[in-house]
């Protein structure tokens, strides 16, 4: 590794490092984060797993600054997703950072998404260490996965490397203090530091569209310094800086080298990974702007123009919450699909009647629509399908689309559970609840037991009580009878579709 050498920076007053935090998914790296900055922010991720670069800052504790009084006051993090789908974000991450930490779960070694971020680390010749995480656990062999690391093409200080590894537990926070002191030491010896009169750049990390606030993006001040009321470059757009906010929503005036910050009055998304100026300090750079606008893919198929091939693709229309995330899913799709059209924000009334011509599903992640929009889809029938966690939406799509292929789609219009069973007049009548949709009299029914189809049957007759009904809504317990005798157990699912 190649120690910092700018001469203009040798006399430069030191800055915060800004360390990405990269690894397997599940291995701890937000865990990890938690205890330093005494945050849940891990409870909360759905599906236990980070889905959006996070950007952080902490404050150096006193004991490491006495230990070395010329370091910085703060250190800066970026968390980067572990699943696969997140490969460009990690990729950023390292571009953006000084300082790399490669975590590694103790009980689980070198894995996929591991080597991935070793090869980002390497390609991007950033300082490096290596973090061990779940040390608390039962039968854990670290010479196990030191050897894996070494194979891997990380040299570590023991084996004669350079680089240190530092062995921690999220959950008790046993060398977490190491781990602080550690980076700070490695900020010191390559001399990370920025000049705040240097002219200003920052990296964009991630960009969304806010309801509240408009179209938002957080950077990293690389160097330079940045007030409210700047006037900026990024790409072909030039705008007046209207707030900055701190990783925890607090209003700032300015920012330095080495800060995160959240940025508002930008006239379009910013690609992430784009560099942003003053613009009294940079030339523009003329380039073509890389808003997020419909795909121009293969146009719709409409109704007597014939298939082009044998295999049938799912249609769908992508709204996501960030330019992060969106990539990630359009990335992450390794299945044929159509993407009729993709961006970020709330689904709106547009994207469903989009959806309902070009007879397309709406895809939402980490995005749910508005009760006018919802009402919109259910009348024109489009399907709106709103997923939190990654691989559930990748799951999904594919066995839709694998159905397409062999005809078994169809249109789940509401599922009942059942409850009882009731014998009447030689007739087995189920005692259920509508857990969602509606169940109606005539409807095809499939019958699921722990998730296995295990028969398709008619509705004969439909009560609620002793009342004779044609349908039942979410919420309603109801008396099925059905058409043909069935073997049913309580617990089943009584799926109408259309």
């Amino acid at each position: 590794m190649t120690k910092k050498t700018a001469q203009n920076q040798i006399e430069a007053p030191v800055r915060p490092p800004i360390v990405a935090v990269l690894g397997h998914v599940d291995h701890g790296k937000t865990s990890i984060l938690d205890y330093i900055r005494k945050t849940k922010i891990a409870d909360k991720e759905e599906g236990g797993i980070t889905q959006h670069i996070g950007s952080y800052q902490i404050d150096v504790p006193e004991t490491v600054k006495k230990k070395y009084p010329n370091a910085p006051d703060k250190i800066s993090f970026i968390d980067t997703p572990g699943h696969e789908a997140f490969g460009a974000m990690r990729s950023r991450g390292v571009e953006a950072c000084d300082i790399a930490i490669l975590v590694v779960a103790a009980n689980d070694g070198v894995k996929p998404q591991t080597i991935e971020s070793i090869n980002y680390i390497h390609d991007a010749k950033i300082i490096s260490l290596v973090c061990i995480n779940k040390i608390d656990l039962p039968n854990i062999n670290l010479e196990s996965v030191k050897k894996q690391l070494n194979k891997a093409g990380i040299k570590l200080e023991e084996y004669g490397g350079d680089i240190p590894l530092v062995k921690v537990s999220a959950k008790t926070g046993e060398g977490i203090d190491k781990l602080i002191e550690t980076i700070i030491f490695l900020a010191d010896f390559y001399q990370i530091k920025s000049d705040k009169i240097s002219p200003f750049q920052g990296v964009v990390i991630e960009s969304t569209l806010s309801k509240f606030k408009g179209i938002t993006a957080t950077i990293f001040v690389k160097q330079g310094n940045l007030k409210l009321a700047d006037e900026v470059i990024s790409e072909n757009q030039i705008f007046k800086i209207r707030a900055l906010y701190d990783w925890q929503g607090k209003s700032l005036s300015g920012v330095n080298p080495g800060d995160p910050v959240e940025i508002l009055g930008w006239k379009n998304i910013p690609a992430v990974g784009s560099l942003i100026y003053k613009k009294d300090e940079s030339e523009i750079i003329n380039k073509p702007h890389q808003d997020i606008e419909p795909i121009k893919q293969k146009p719709l198929m409409v109704e007597n123009q014939p298939d082009q091939s044998d295999i049938k693709k799912i249609k769908i229309i992508i709204k996501a919450d960030t330019v992060g995330t969106l990539e990630a899913v359009v990335n992450g799709l390794n299945i044929d699909v159509d993407i009729i059209q993709k961006g970020v924000g709330l689904i709106s009334e547009s994207d469903i009647l989009l959806a309902k011509t070009a007879k397309a599903i709406v895809i939402g992640f980490n995005q749910k629509p508005l009760p006018q929009v919802s009402k919109l889809a259910q009348s024109e029938k489009v399907l709106i399908k709103i997923y939190n966690i990654i691989y559930q939406l990748f799951d999904e799509i594919r066995d839709v689309s694998e159905a397409i292929n062999k005809g078994d789609l169809v249109t789940i219009l509401g599922e009942a559970k059942v409850l009882n069973l009731y014998n009447f007049k030689n007739e087995t009548i189920l005692g259920a609840k509508v857990v969602s949709g509606r169940i109606a009299r005539g409807d095809q029914v499939k019958i699921k037991r722990n998730n296995e189809e295990i028969g398709k049957n008619r509705i004969k007759s439909l009560k609620h009580f002793k009342d004779e009904i044609t349908k039942a809504e979410a919420g309603a317990e109801i008396g099925i009878g059905l058409a043909q005798k069935t073997e049913i157990l309580t617990g089943d699912s009584i799926i109408s579709i259309g």
